[in-house]
């Protein structure tokens, strides 16, 4: 009985792994990392809820929003993003990922009535 429940138990933590795995990683970066600002009413960060916040930025393309996520960026306010959103262990890959579902959240948010 003991084995069984110790199981059940081992899959259940398999699927929840399987399911993170699942999801995006562009997500699961902007969510653990980018929404600390652009998701925080009390930062000078465009905000993701607010899509108009980010269409100066969706027009210079996806090569700029790249390039400052991965380098760092300072505002006209002095405001500042921090280089890899001030977590140097993220690569090249994860800062592209996030980059590319903040682009698609703010195009649907955008684009929906």
């Amino acid at each position: 009985m003991m084995r069984s429940l110790f199981l059940l138990f081992a899959i259940a933590l398999g699927a929840d792994a399987a399911l993170a795995d699942a999801e995006p990683a562009g997500k699961r970066i902007v969510d653990r990392v980018c929404s600390a600002c652009h998701a925080n009413d009390l930062s000078e960060a465009p905000q993701l809820k607010q899509p108009a916040m980010w269409t100066a930025r969706l027009a210079k393309g996806r090569d700029a929003l790249v390039h400052s996520a991965l380098n760092g960026f300072t505002g006209p306010t002095g405001e500042e993003m921090p280089p890899r959103g001030g977590r140097p262990e993220l690569t090249d890959a994860e800062v592209m990922a996030a980059v590319d579902y903040i682009i698609s959240t703010v195009n649907l948010k955008r684009n929906t009535p």
